[in-house]
């Protein structure tokens, strides 16, 4: 990896990562003196709020548009990281809590913490848990890489996933699709536009729904997982009453009801704390593991009715007014409310018989788990921008409030009897609030250098965190933030505990349009994640660990942007960037700080009392206390591009990371908690990520194309907890027919997971409080035609 930067530094061409073919732009917006582009290939990209193109923009970004994205075939954010070298999309305990991971950053592994990346859906944030989005009737999706916060928005040291739905326009237009595959998979989907008021108002509705039998076979109750049944609507409503005032209404709302994703078990250690115990489990497990493997992973054997629902609701408004012809102000309010419920076994094993002979053949549920989020949030952003002199300006503020508004924790059945999912439930109460102010600035230097311009932006952030907790072993999760008091029965060890940060963020850099085709910048950035609260209300020597601070990284990122016209109808597009990240205060979980009350005397040191007051009442709930320990240095290159020649098009990514975990520092009343040779993780992160993709366009006349497609995607081994999930290779291809007959119509054939790769996709249990792995493997091959109608203009 070092001597992988120092070529690209060497060069002075670390470029950024855009393995994007937009052709058009999301909803437009104002640009202040946006620079001009020839290029043949242009993508234009709004990630700076200015309609910009992407090969000159000092921004690390990968962009799709609508057309890109349909003809990809690419349906969730899983798909979208098909495409996206060095960043994960996928889930966390279930497809619909997604896990955004970009640079090696992404929510922490245990416990309430503030996200390192954040999707947007039309430039309002999504919330935390259940942020999945619906991707159909899409203007483009974008994909920002490194610190954000000094443009729009919230913070993050990670990146930000873009998504925009298609405008409303003044034309009668749309389309219909619909498709039908393998396991009975079938989808409908269409958008409407209708121009109320030619140049005035304009509606565009949009749905879609899908159905699937699933392709994993529960033995014990004849039910399929990893079905789908879900879904999704979209009313846009644009308002143009007089030039220069725009106002966009957008409503969302998306449902899904399934029986849940299949867990897997995969491997048993040695030294298991859940099957090495006075229940003897082990023997039981292992003739388990080995059915398992005999059976293959498309057939499961867990008890339990499982259950995932999921929904999301969603109001945009947007307001663009041009207050001059040089200063613009815009306002985004977004409300979104968000109902997450599911239960699941989690750890993949049937009931499993004790080897304990006083036990009589017991039959035990290792582990079961469940979630149930009931979130509302407010966000509103203020901007004003425009252009004075040389100097493009851009002020703005954002506030960000989120709150429960039904029951909302975790819960488990862990080594029980039963087969219930929920005999312990974890309330988490959080309530957040977030305000920031912020400004930047891009000055056009063409006096001291043609095309030269630098840019720099600040931002202050002051965040606000309260929760309360709980535990419930009467209920299992039906009661609500009001009822969350000492005065309630119901509840255990109910605790309020509150705490603020704030913090500035920053950002500068310069960079050079040297030609037309030939694009280099250079740029550092402070980023700042909010810190958290642990829980119940600590005591003893724990008091001061009450709270964990926030984190803080700077980096540096260099990059080149190229164009090559090699021949007649042969271009090349060559992109390589460099950046690295020095991160500290990375919150550490530690697990075990929990009292010992079988050896435990007043002022009994740790391991045997965390805090020395031998009181198990103010202990950190479910024995993991989180604290700010480590630094780590994160590097990395991407580089992307394509060959064209002809009507033959050969798009590559690739993405090298190297995250060093540089220090681990805990107190030294702490250290009975960290194992040997402790070190900062980096969940959901690959070393390596390759993308490969090929496209043959054969025009017939009138309009009429044929049209082959094929994907590679290769990742190398994915970090997760103290494991990893194993790396894999796939392939998806595509064959379309495109406008039939010179109609309006398109013909698809597609095939993902052309060779059938049985590969884990994301994973669910592990660690050394475990004792084992276990995962949720990815689809297995999957093909179906599709049809797609094109109407208006």
């Amino acid at each position: 990896m070092k001597h992988l930067l120092s070529i690209a530094c060497s060069l002075g061409s670390l470029a950024l990562a855009d393995v994007a073919h937009a052709q058009t732009a999301p909803e437009p917006q104002d640009s202040a003196a946006a620079r001009p582009s020839n290029q043949a290939d242009d993508i234009v990209i709004t990630a700076r709020r200015v309609e910009e193109s992407l090969q000159s923009t000092p921004v690390s970004v990968t962009a799709f548009s609508g057309a890109e994205l349909t003809k990809a075939g690419i349906r969730d954010t899983a798909d979208l990281m098909m495409k996206t070298p060095g960043v994960y999309l996928g889930g966390s305990g279930g497809r619909e809590n997604s896990v955004f991971q970009i640079r090696g950053m992404a929510k922490a592994r245990s416990g309430f913490n503030s996200p390192a990346v954040v999707s947007y859906f039309a430039d309002v944030p999504q919330p935390t848990f259940g942020s999945s989005v619906a991707t159909y009737d899409l203007g483009s999706v974008q994909v920002l890489k490194g610190p954000q916060g000094t443009l729009f928005g919230r913070n993050t040291i990670g990146g930000a996933v873009l998504f925009y739905p298609a405008a409303p326009t003044y034309n009668v237009e749309g389309y219909v699709q619909g498709s039908y595959g393998r396991f009975n998979n079938a989808s409908l989907e269409g958008a409407l536009n209708i121009p109320i008021v030619d140049g005035k108002v304009a509606l565009r509705l949009a749905g879609r729904a899908e159905t699937s039998d699933g392709y994993t076979k529960n033995l014990v109750n004849g039910k399929n997982f990893d079905d789908t049944d879900s879904r999704s609507i979209r009313a846009s409503l644009l308002i143009e009453p007089v030039d220069g005032i725009k106002n966009l209404t957008i409503f969302d709302y998306y449902k899904n009801d399934y029986n849940g994703d299949s867990f897997v078990i995969r491997n048993i250690r040695p030294g298991s704390p859940l099957l090495d115990n006075p229940l003897a489990l082990r023997p039981a497990a292992l003739a388990f593991l080995a059915a398992q493997q005999a059976r293959g992973v498309r057939i499961v054997e867990v008890t339990g009715e499982p259950l995932n629902r999921s929904r999301r609701l969603g109001i945009t408004n947007r307001t663009d007014i041009d207050i001059t012809d040089d200063v613009a102000f815009t306002n985004i309010f977004g409300y979104r409310r968000t109902e997450v419920d599911y239960h699941a076994n989690v750890a993949g094993f049937g009931p499993l018989v004790s080897g304990n002979p006083a036990l009589g053949g017991a039959r035990f549920t290792v582990f079961h788990a469940g979630a149930i989020n009931n979130t509302e949030q407010y966000t509103n952003e203020v901007q004003f921008k425009g252009t004075a002199g040389a100097v493009d300006w851009l002020l703005g503020g954002f506030y960000l409030r989120s709150k429960p508004f039904g029951p909302t924790g975790t819960g488990s059945n862990v080594l029980s009897t039963t087969t219930t999912y929920l005999n312990t439930f974890n309330y988490s109460f959080y309530n957040e609030t977030s305000k920031a102010l912020f400004g930047n600035v891009n000055v056009r230097l063409d006096n001291l250098l043609e095309g030269l311009r630098a840019n720099a932006g600040v931002r202050y952030t002051w965040d606000k965190i309260t929760a309360c907790t709980a535990t419930d072993t009467v209920t299992f999760g039906q009661v609500d933030p009001e009822d969350c008091n000492a005065s309630n029965p119901v509840l255990q060890l109910p605790a309020t505990n509150s705490v603020k940060f704030s913090a500035p963020t920053w950002q500068a850099g310069l960079d050079w349009q040297a030609t037309s085709d030939l694009f280099f910048y250079a740029a550092t950035r402070r980023g700042y994640r909010a810190g958290g609260i642990n829980n119940p209300t600590l005591g003893g020597t724990l008091v001061k660990f009450q709270s964990y601070g926030p984190q803080k990284v700077t980096d540096v990122e260099l990059g080149m942007r190229s164009d090559w016209d090699l021949a007649d109808d042969v271009r090349l597009r060559f992109n390589i960037s460099g950046f690295i990240g020095w991160h500290k205060n990375i919150a550490a979980s530690l697990t075990g700080v929990r009292t010992i009350l079988a050896n435990c005397v007043p002022g009994a040191a740790p391991p045997i009392s965390p805090d020395g007051d031998c009181n198990v009442a103010n202990d950190p709930q479910s024995g993991t206390l989180l604290i700010t320990a480590g630094t780590a240095r994160i590097s990395g290159i991407d580089i992307d591009g394509f060959l064209r020649i002809g009507n033959f098009t050969l798009n590559y990514g690739a993405n090298f990371l190297d995250p060093k975990s540089t220090g681990f520092d805990v107190p030294p009343e702490l250290a009975a908690y960290v194992p040997a040779n402790a070190a900062i993780g980096f969940d959901f992160v690959a070393k390596r990520t390759f993308t490969l993709g090929a496209d043959y366009a054969v025009p017939l006349g009138d309009g009429t194309e044929i049209n082959a497609h094929a994907d590679l995607y290769k990742t190398s081994d994915i970090a997760f907890t103290d494991s990893s999930i194993n790396g894999y290779t796939l392939v998806n291809a595509r064959l379309d027919y495109n406008n039939v007959f010179g109609s309006n119509a398109d013909i698809s054939l597609y095939m993902n997971n052309v060779f059938d790769r049985v590969y884990e996709q994301n994973g669910a249990f592990d660690g050394p409080g475990a004792g084992f792995k276990s995962v949720i493997m990815g689809p297995p091959r999957q093909y179906g035609v599709r049809l797609r109608y094109r109407f208006g203009q």
